[in-house]
């Protein structure tokens, strides 16, 4: 019986040397944001329109900032600007109390930067609007800020938060004409009303934006299938 009991407290005291010796694991440190989140202060960036004028987003402090992830070869896009909604909206925000900043920014970098920067203006000249287009060829800010479609809207208040994000409306088609809701002009009617902005995120609708991709002169093929109905 007391080699059994000394056979035990044996065995008991090797398992306990086993476990002592095993590395223990180090706990984790909390994992920063990836991307940006409703509530919270929008991502800065420092980026260069189509004339190389500089814009941070830190300088528009005390205004009110509308984003929207662009790529003119985009269906959507297309109809969004050529069909007069875009244009129409930003009538609407000139005539909005408080000062609203509207800015594109182009993360495609499916094709030489060189080409998207003059095709991106060019297209704004050609419908004859007048906003900074932002080059994003790294992707930097637009994996900041998690955009996944051309459109994908952003709205942030006089404070730099990050007030709203995601569809530009609730008319992916192109059909409701004047009766779609414009989700972006919503928000910022809400802000300058001193509300809180509902809905602060509906699902983006669009193209993906193409992103550069790891590896030297790989790019995102672009989107097959996509069907945003007839181009206005």
């Amino acid at each position: 019986m007391k080699r059994f009991i000394t056979a035990i407290a044996l065995t008991a005291s090797s398992l306990a040397l086993i476990g002592a010796s095993q590395p223990q694991p180090k706990p984790t440190a909390p994992q920063e944001k990836e991307t940006a989140e409703i509530g919270e202060k929008a991502p800065d960036f420092t980026l260069k329109d189509q004339f190389g004028r500089t814009h941070k987003l830190s300088d528009y402090e005390g205004k009110i900032v509308v984003l929207e992830w662009f790529n003119e070869s985009c269906p959507y896009c297309l109809n969004a600007w050529g069909g007069g909604l875009l244009p129409s909206v930003l009538e609407s925000l000139d005539e909005v109390k408080t000062k609203v900043v509207y800015l594109a920014i182009n993360s495609t970098a499916n094709k030489p930067q060189e080409k998207i920067f003059e095709s991106g203006k060019k297209f704004l000249e050609d419908i004859k609007v007048n906003i900074p287009l932002l080059s994003d060829y790294d992707g930097k800010t637009g994996h900041a800020y998690g955009a996944k479609t051309t459109p994908h809207m952003y709205v942030i208040d006089t404070d730099g938060i990050l007030a709203y994000q995601g569809a530009l409306s609730n008319d992916k088609r192109f059909k409701k004409g004047k009766k779609a809701k414009i989700y972006i002009l919503g928000a910022v009617e809400q802000l300058v009303a001193g509300e809180e902005v509902s809905p602060s995120y509906v699902k983006p609708w669009g193209c993906s934006v193409k992103y550069a991709t790891e590896g030297e002169g790989k790019r995102n093929r672009p989107n097959r299938g996509m069907n945003p109905g007839p181009l206005l």
